[in-house]
């Protein structure tokens, strides 16, 4: 079903606009009647005798509706079968007669209240109402900065209001908006989320980053990828196939059984949709861009009730930096059948590939011999013209959704991830250069590849309980998640025969030295297995007052195996947790219609791969994490408004080890117990009057050791995040939309990283100041098929460090110029 939490005003344009029409040529009350319902749309309709609640979503499905009814108004009752073409309202009317309930039909709004059907229909005050069944919390086609529902966090249909914990939701209308095409652009334009990058867009030392934590929870529609030994490869993603994101800013142990307490990102894929539409975007752009884009979807009989989409999309772009080209290519299907008016099932697929050479993991040195520091341009590269990265990532997915006629409903969900990377890295080392000749730089060179496949079973059902006379909400559930990469391994950082030098970096042109032959040398075997229950119950303990209590309870093992050519020897590792359970407790209370304060608790548990110099892993990261805040829902719910204080207290915390590594030649780590995190976030997101969006999100983040260091420099401790628009629908061709116009703010504090282990002489602190970052946005409908947007980044043209312990340097002012055309 399709709803919303919203208020019963809504906007009359079309009917008003038909009314006035009418009167114009003096048309009588019985005629403008008959000649609006000859207008509404007619659909082919088939259900069931069957629970009243349960018809109205199987009806708001199939005729694409957005349905809002109080449970308490279709508790008990039954509904008759329907069947026939019929418009929504003759449907509805079917449905609810003998009832005592009338529908109120405003376009696709449906709103059923107490009444007669004779009576005349009557404006009520504002009041909030909620559906009888699951928010299906889409975003596509609202024109909204805001959703009615997500479930990240708990599992639980719940409003951002209702959700304890600190939540943003960027919906379709701000990715199109601010061109938000890549999910580093989402991460560097959500509310306390930071893209720590220190090279080009593939690089796999880039990272992101949340309560000064890097965020190693990924999901796709809710389900978890288990892939804890290149988080890396699933921050490539194309979100062209993507109706929202949903992040969960503290531990999310609850839903993803692993955790750490920065955030948890959860893209939700775009849905078929009950009527056709189609739409193509061509882009083009600084730097040799190239983008187009192609969207198809809706009904597949003449019954709507097999639907499908299908989406496309290909990229092409150089880089401010030489010799830096990145392609991308996207296609996604997906459909859904109605198997019963009660049943759903899914079938779909993605696919992405991405492909960059060119690629340097850092910029160039910070240093002269001599202590002073270097100068480069931003067009310098660091990387050398064959260092590469091939990425393919592969998803089929099923499911299965009955909705039981007592408000219940299950769902299983059955998904194959498979994903293909081989990174081919070279970039100029970090030590001093000579300032007369230019020597003294090296390249690092290395190989590695892989090719892990996921299997994931997701069941769970939830539904309303009656107990102690008041409604509660409880989900119960368990998921299965199983990884395995077979893989060779490759010699890193130096090889025989094979001199690395940089003859002169000045003038280099990444021609020299050339690639080392690196063949394997070893077989590697990995398999991951994580096994979760879970519960969560949402406890109404009076009118005002919400308890959410839940737990998972997890085991998971990890084993590996390298067996050596040379030697014919196995090294083999092997690491288990079994029965770990998190529990998680949240209380939420109305003081008021619109505003709510709440608490919650959780722990975090998370296994590590990091390792130390002597090659060991670090044990599981531990911890606590607290959060209180309050949160509004205003503007008949259109507008979020929250603030957030929390604090967590963490054991094993890995710390990188400046010029360390491990055994393989990874980076090593050293754990660092008794650390601690605190800090506040603040949100505003939604409409803040008629045509006019807005979103503002400030994060202040503090990192800190058992000794009060602080941890992570080169992650900004504050950032304030704004973007805007205002539409002018008076300009523009009819029902186009008209002229839309948005801007935006991004600041971020100071940065500073040590480099002591480096030593030179003179000042080893490297600092990146703090900086604000402007952009511009203008879209026009010429009509209702054909459309222009122009965006403008970095509008000042600002010069920045990426990261203070990289010279690679920001984008600076670029232009992306699109031409849309819709059906």
């Amino acid at each position: 079903m399709s709803s919303l939490r919203t208020s019963l005003h809504r906007r009359r344009l079309a009917p008003l606009t038909l009314a006035i029409a009418l009167a114009a040529i003096g048309a009588t009350p019985q005629l403008q009647a008959q000649t609006a319902l000859a207008a509404e749309p007619v659909v082919s309709v088939s259900l069931p005798a069957q629970p009243l609640g349960t018809a109205l979503n199987a009806l708001a499905r199939q005729a694409s509706l957005q349905l809002m009814v109080r449970p308490d108004l279709v508790a008990g009752k039954q509904a008759p079968a329907v069947a026939g073409q019929l418009s929504a309202r003759q449907a509805l009317t079917r449905l609810l007669a003998g009832t005592g309930l009338v529908a109120q039909v405003q376009g696709n709004d449906v709103i059923v209240r107490e009444g007669t059907a004779s009576a005349p229909e009557k404006t009520m005050a504002p009041v909030t109402v909620s559906a009888a069944q699951e928010r299906d919390g889409t975003t596509e086609g609202r024109a909204s900065y805001t959703t009615d529902s997500m479930q990240t966090a708990t599992r639980l249909a719940l409003s951002i209001r209702e959700t304890p914990q600190s939540v943003s939701v960027v919906t379709r209308q701000q990715m199109d908006e601010q061109n938000i095409v890549l999910q580093e652009d989402l991460v560097k334009r959500t509310t306390g989320l930071t893209f720590v990058q220190y090279g080009p867009s593939g690089s796999d030392t880039n990272g992101f980053f949340a309560r000064g934590e890097r965020v190693q929870n990924m999901q796709i529609d809710g389900v978890a990828r288990l892939f804890t030994d290149y988080v890396g490869i699933f921050q490539t993603n194309d979100m062209v196939i993507y109706d929202r994101a949903e992040v969960v800013r503290g531990a999310t142990g609850l839903m993803n059984g692993l955790g750490t307490p920065g955030a948890s990102i959860n893209l939700v894929r775009k849905r078929p949709t009950a009527g056709l539409q189609a739409s193509v975007k061509l882009s083009g752009g600084t730097w040799d861009y190239r983008r187009g884009e192609a969207d198809v979807s809706g009904p597949v009989n003449e019954a709507r009730t097999v639907r499908a989409r299908l989406v496309a999309a290909a990229q092409d772009n150089q880089s401010q930096v030489d010799y830096e080209k990145e392609k991308r290519k996207v296609l996604y299907g997906i459909m859904e059948a109605d198997l019963s008016p009660t049943t759903l099932a899914t079938l779909g697929f993605a696919w992405q590939d991405y492909e960059a050479s060119g690629v340097g993991r850092s910029g160039r040195p910070f240093f002269y011999t001599d202590g002073t520091r270097t100068h480069w341009r931003r067009s310098d590269s660091s990387g050398a013209r064959w260092a590469s990265t091939e990425r393919e990532n592969r998803s089929y997915f099923a499911s299965l959704e009955h909705q039981f006629g007592s408000g219940w409903r299950s769902k299983a969900t059955l998904t194959r991830d498979g994903s293909n990377y081989t990174e081919v890295p070279g970039w100029t080392d970090e030590f001093g250069i000579d300032k007369a000749t230019g020597k003294g730089v090296s390249l690092w060179s290395a190989l590695w590849a892989g090719k892990p496949v996921q299997d994931t079973l997701d069941v769970y059902a939830s539904g309303p309980v009656e107990l102690f006379g008041r409604r509660h909400e409880l989900v119960l559930g368990a998921t299965s998640s199983r990884t395995r990469n077979d893989t060779q391994g490759h010699g890193r950082w130096s090889f025989e025969g094979w001199n690395s030098a940089i003859d002169n970096i000045v003038s280099w042109d990444g021609n020299t030295p050339v690639q080392p032959n690196n063949p394997p040398i070893s077989d590697i075997h990995s398999s991951e297995r994580s096994n979760s229950l879970y519960a969560t119950a949402r406890i109404k303990a009076s009118d005002r007052l919400a308890l959410i209590l839940g737990t998972r309870v997890t085991s998971w093992k990890r084993s590996q195996s390298e067996t050596a050519y040379d030697t014919a020897t196995t090294d083999s590792s092997y690491r288990q947790e079994t029965g770990e359970v998190t529990p998680y407790a949240g209380l939420v209370y109305d003081i008021s219609r619109d505003w709510s304060v709440y608490g919650s608790y959780t722990n975090i548990f998370q296994p590590q791969n990091n390792m130390g110099a002597d090659g060991r892993y670090l044990d599981p990261q531990l911890g606590n994490s607290y959060e209180t805040g309050i949160k509004g829902a205003l503007m008949d719910s259109k507008l979020n408004v929250s603030a957030a204080v929390y604090k967590t207290r963490q054991d094993n915390f890995a710390v990188s080890i400046p010029g360390a590594f491990a055994p393989d030649g990874s980076q090593a780590y050293r754990a660092a117990s008794g650390t601690s995190s605190r800090g506040l976030e603040l949100e505003v997101a939604g409409q803040l009057a008629h045509n006019w969006q807005g979103m503002a999100g400030f994060a202040r983040n503090m990192s800190a050791d058992a000794d009060g260091k602080q941890l992570n420099t080169e992650v900004p401790q504050s950032t304030l995040k704004l973007f805007s628009s205002y539409r002018l629908p008076q300009f523009g061709g009819a029902g186009a939309g008209g002229l839309n116009v948005g801007g935006g703010l991004r600041w971020q504090n100071h940065t500073w990283s040590d480099m002591s282990y480096l030593a030179l002489p003179g000042d080893p602190i490297i600092r990146q100041g703090s900086y604000v970052l402007a952009d511009a946005m203008l879209q026009y409908a010429f009509n209702q098929t054909v459309g222009v947007s122009v965006n403008l980044n970095n509008l000042f043209d600002k010069r920045y460090q990426v990261n203070s312990n990289s010279s690679y340097y920001g984008e600076g002012r670029n232009i992306r110029m699109a031409l849309t055309f819709k059906m």
